[in-house]
């Protein structure tokens, strides 16, 4: 399934965000981050590219290295490797049974995820997310174009009816308004029109309002199928808990990094498939 084949109304109001705050575990994973041994937090740092006082310093993106932790949960990990596992294993115990309490024994997150070349191997750890929304970003979606809808004919013939009757429209957060100067060309509106933003400021004017309005909706339609084309990049699955490696918000990102192990659910080859 991908994020492309739901609703945009479920996307944009319906869904139910799994952050750290709605789950009521930002204590668990605040004593959990201050649990860790260095070498751990050092490798949870280098991954997510910030601090965990990130929000509160108002830093929301780094560098990011992924090198400690693919170590660890790769199938040889070094001495430093095996430690970094075990501490993160250990803190991460606590978070792992309240989710487990709250969802039984899979979540659903998502993942914007390209192609990713003919690299040999696979990356043993990546990161998802809880927020379909926060995939759509990844995948270079604007939110605003989340809930933009097309436009159709009828709504313009909507608008252009009462632009007839009363010489004026609301459309698109702008105000059209008619003028009393005739255009004197039978092809076009018999009088110019005035254009007013939000607060009452003119624009420009116009002669053809028809033409406008579907010169609009055409650029609308050009803007959802480019952004259609981009959720189609956005990959979804039902998590196990046990391939959970660590949970952070420390950039509001609601990530969830995950054992990116062969054999289980949500496994991301190194095509950038979703086996």
């Amino acid at each position: 399934m991908r994020i492309s084949d739901l609703q945009p109304r479920i996307l944009r109001e319906s869904f139910s965000h799994i952050s750290v705050d709605e789950l009521g575990i930002k204590e668990l994973v605040d004593q959990a981050d201050a649990s860790l041994s260095d070498e751990a937090a050092d490798a949870i740092t280098s991954f997510v590219g910030v601090m965990p006082s990130a929000q509160k310093q108002g830093v929301w993106g780094g560098i990011m290295q992924s090198r400690r932790l693919e170590d660890a949960y790769s199938p040889n990990p070094s001495s430093a490797g095996q430690r970094i596992r075990a501490s993160l294993e250990k803190s991460f115990a606590p978070i792992r049974a309240a989710l487990r309490r709250k969802f039984g024994n899979t979540v659903r997150l998502y993942r914007a995820q390209g192609r990713v070349g003919n690299k040999p191997t696979s990356r043993h750890t990546l990161s998802w997310t809880s927020s379909p929304r926060i995939a759509a970003w990844f995948a270079g979606v604007d939110p605003r174009e989340m809930g933009i809808k097309p436009i159709s004919d009828a709504s313009i013939q909507t608008a252009l009816e009462q632009y007839r009757r009363e010489g004026k429209v609301k459309w698109r957060g702008k105000t059209y308004v008619r003028t009393q100067t005739p255009t004197n060309d039978p092809t076009l509106d018999t009088y110019y029109y005035e254009i007013f933003d939000k607060d009452g400021d003119m624009i420009t004017d116009g002669d053809d309002l028809e033409e406008q309005f579907r010169e609009d909706q055409a650029w609308i339609a050009e803007v959802i199928q480019k952004r259609d084309s981009k959720l189609s990049k956005v990959i979804t699955a039902e998590i196990p808990l046990d391939s959970i490696i660590w949970i952070t918000d420390r950039a509001g990102q609601s990530e969830f990094i995950l054992h990116n192990k062969p054999g289980r659910p949500g496994f991301v080859t190194s095509q950038g498939q979703l086996a």
